[in-house]
């Protein structure tokens, strides 16, 4: 949901050295606080950076992963050759793969992703 700032938000976040752009982070990670506010605890902030500091070693662990998609299946992950890198980066890289191959996955091996 996109909230819009009154004036009187602007100018205090102005004062009170606040970004725009941080109202969406605190609203969302906050703790709603009787049915009009959220109030930033510091309990959500290290919740937060526990969850942040998690994903960044996922990044970090699947560095260079590729994964085949065909439309929203997921065929393959795995991580190319340097060589086949730079073919992919450069657009010369060509699957010797057909679509048939991709549409013979069973059903019942089909897992669904959030």
């Amino acid at each position: 949901m996109n909230h819009i700032l009154s004036r009187h938000a602007e100018a205090r976040a102005q004062q009170r050295g606040i970004r725009e752009s941080d109202f969406p982070l605190i609203i969302a990670t906050g703790t709603p606080v009787d049915n009009d506010s959220v109030f930033l605890l510091a309990q959500d902030v290290d919740r937060e950076i526990q969850r942040r500091k998690r994903e960044i070693c996922a990044l970090e662990r699947l560095r260079g992963c590729r994964v085949i998609l065909a439309g929203e299946m997921v065929v393959t992950i795995y991580r190319p050759s340097s060589k086949t890198e730079k073919k992919l980066l450069r657009g010369t890289f060509r699957h010797r793969h057909t679509e048939t191959n991709h549409q013979s996955t069973d059903s019942t091996h089909r897992r669904h992703l959030k």
